[in-house]
């Protein structure tokens, strides 16, 4: 199998990429970077340059047969509409544009629980079952959701098969988003609770995560479904948090908003203040709404169809985070 990967360099698609070559799979890696190209060929993959975001931006990607995983869009659940609209919806068309002429194989679509309302909270969500409708407010959700409709529309009138995979809260080693967000809030003890932090958060390792995209890729039966992915552990807001802090040797946070409206409407000022000092805010009403939420995935169409079922349970999958994180950073970490 020939395989063409977008995303490649980053959080999950750099976990995809490694397994495709394991299982002797040729790779193409799109890249924008060019300190990205030497890395990709040391994977034993091909690096080809391009940019999602601009038209024409990728075409020496995807050759006829080829299957198409489209890992690239905005992950973080901060930014503003027109950042997510252009990187995760206009990238996901250029993509199609590109792709659909030369007749790939499959076009294997990478989604998220984001997607569904809020209103769903506490109920198993799944596709066909549970309402696609997004808060206003949650660009993250919204944008993938509009990228899903592209890509069942484009690939039904190409004829092209195509597949959507919505996963859970992915956490895992490479995730960079910890350096961003995650670790600099802790340390100036900016994290906090929200609610009674008994919410359950459906998590997904990111190996678990690879895996099934994988299976979206190469199982007869994936053409033309929508699967929903993650574990069934219960893992509530407050064991992750605390977990999380206990891997990576940093407090425990003590700081807690009882009232999920006014965690949101912190959020908001939160937003206001950071644009006015020409920043991204740390927080948003999306980041609270996700923390907030008691979510439970029902996956038992990918465990079904596709034989996919979780490996890594969570206290593992945190500790080799942690092991991660110390060995790129270099830190010691004093147990708790």
């Amino acid at each position: 199998m020939t395989a063409a990967v977008t995303g490649g360099t980053g959080f999950l698609g750099g976990a995809l990429v490694e397994m495709l070559l394991c299982r002797g799979s040729r790779v193409r890696v799109l890249h924008r970077r060019p300190e990205d190209e030497v890395r990709i060929r040391s994977w034993g993959a091909e690096p080809v340059r391009g940019d999602l975001c601009v038209s024409n931006g990728c075409d020496g990607l995807v050759s006829e047969g080829d299957v198409v995983f489209h890992s690239a869009a905005r992950v973080d659940m901060v930014g503003s509409w027109r950042q997510f609209r252009e990187t995760t919806i206009e990238g996901t068309r250029h993509l199609l544009e590109a792709a659909l002429p030369r007749r790939p194989g499959r076009f294997v679509y990478i989604s998220s629980a984001a997607v569904y309302s809020p209103q769903a909270a506490g109920q198993p969500i799944s596709a066909g079952r549970t309402p696609t409708r997004p808060a206003h407010y949650n660009f993250y959700g919204r944008a993938k959701l509009e990228a899903e409709a592209l890509v069942r529309r484009r690939c039904r009138q190409a004829g092209c098969p195509w597949t959507i995979v919505r996963l859970g809260f992915m956490y895992g080693p490479r995730n960079q988003a910890l350096f961003r967000h995650f670790v600099p809030m802790a340390r100036r003890n900016e994290l906090f609770i929200v609610g009674d932090g008994q919410n359950r958060i459906a998590t997904l390792y990111l190996d678990d995560a690879a895996r099934a995209v994988l299976l979206a890729g190469t199982h007869p039966a994936a053409f033309g479904r929508i699967y929903d992915v993650a574990a069934d552990e219960r893992v509530t807001q407050r064991t992750f948090l605390d977990a999380t802090c206990d891997a990576l040797g940093l407090p425990r946070t003590r700081r807690q908003v009882r009232s999920v409206t006014m965690a949101h409407l912190l959020a908001t000022m939160e937003d206001c203040f950071a644009r006015l000092a020409g920043r991204l805010p740390m927080a948003s009403r999306a980041m609270v709404a996700l923390m907030a939420a008691d979510q439970i995935v029902d996956a038992s169409l990918a465990r079904k169809e596709l034989g996919w079922s979780p490996q890594v349970g969570f206290e593992q999958g945190i500790r080799r985070m942690g092991e991660w994180y110390r060995q790129e950073r270099g830190l010691a970490v004093t147990a708790s």
